[in-house]
């Protein structure tokens, strides 16, 4: 089969579209005949061993030899022992961790869900990490019942899956933080009102909230806390920059540490997918409460310009790798 790998740390100029053997399920565990792979944040933090210290779990010296990828959607090929609900045959998408980008996966059957519906295998793709670690935020905080929310980073892979997450958890009112170009597309997903970053200061917005989901951890909680109620939550989903040693680790660290100092609670978002909360969300997207924004396709020969370009930081919505 056709896999998209890597044998060290470095960027994915040095991926290599390789025939590797087609491998066998074991317990627990399903083969997927791949149709599409959604790429995360993750996958390049794990190619590049970025930051540092990512390297203890996924290897000191090296990475060994990977398939690149950790989304993916397709159809079951093959099911090993002790697995129940799914049969060959059947359309399902969900984390693999590693793998995705390839003619065949292997998947945890307790870390995928049957594909909703209305979506193709591209749209399925795009929703496992981003959508759950919205949610997965959400519920830590305490939900988003009646409760006023902003989002920074509102129209990136997480950003814009949290908008709608907080919408359909029954957030009072949305406010999303994003770039001029994008603010269409985020109100278009149900954010009350738009702050574009580039002309006004999120510090200026003459609100206060009683949730802030940051996923680019750039303005301090210390100055955040302004616009937070007194028992206002903040939710840790990420950070830009960070160096070397520990990459956007790093804003959630300094959040965690400033919490006494603002009198916020702080909660680190990291929550993985599973059957449970994918098939919850599986629901809301046959519903058209939750859509994924894909912002391009590639071909599997591109996967390593898709990973380039989201290496830079800019995307509004998902990029997928279509394989099938």
């Amino acid at each position: 089969m056709k896999a998209v790998t890597y044998d060290k740390y470095a960027g994915p100029e040095t991926h290599e579209l390789r025939e590797i053997p087609i491998p066998e399920p074991g317990e627990g565990q399903v083969r997927l005949r791949v149709g599409a792979a959604g790429l995360n944040p993750w996958d390049w933090h794990i190619y590049r061993g970025d930051p540092w210290l990512a390297r203890f779990s996924f290897g000191l010296r090296g990475p060994g030899e990977r398939v690149v990828g950790a989304d993916a959607a397709g159809t079951v090929d093959a099911v090993g022992p002790g697995v129940e609900g799914f049969e060959p045959g059947d359309r399902v998408f969900g984390f693999l961790g590693f793998g995705a980008v390839a003619d065949y996966a292997i998947a945890d059957a307790s870390k995928i869900a049957h594909t909703p519906l209305t979506a193709t295998d591209e749209e399925a793709a795009a929703v496992p990490i981003a959508a759950i670690t919205a949610l997965g935020g959400f519920e830590d905080g305490g939900g988003c019942e009646g409760r006023s929310v902003l989002v920074i980073g509102a129209s990136g892979g997480v950003g814009h899956m949290a908008v709608q997450v907080a919408r359909v958890l029954g957030a009072s009112r949305v406010v999303a933080v994003c770039s001029g170009p994008n603010a269409a597309m985020v109100t278009a997903l149900g954010a009350d009102r738009v702050i574009d970053y580039t002309r006004e200061d999120v510090l200026d917005c003459g609100e206060t909230f009683d949730v802030v989901y940051d996923t680019v951890g750039t303005t301090r909680l210390t100055r955040l806390k302004r616009i937070m109620e007194p028992g206002g939550v903040y939710l840790a989903a990420g950070g830009l920059g960070g160096g070397p040693l520990l990459g956007p680790a790093w804003a959630i660290f300094s959040a965690k540490a400033s919490s006494p100092f603002a009198r916020r609670k702080v909660i680190v978002v990291g929550t993985e997918p599973s059957h449970e909360n994918l098939t919850r969300m599986a629901g809301w997207i046959e519903e058209g409460k939750v859509r994924p924004v894909i912002a391009e396709t590639y071909p599997l020969e591109r996967t390593a310009e898709a990973f380039a370009r989201l290496e830079a930081q800019h995307v509004a919505g998902k990029l997928v790798v279509q394989v099938a």
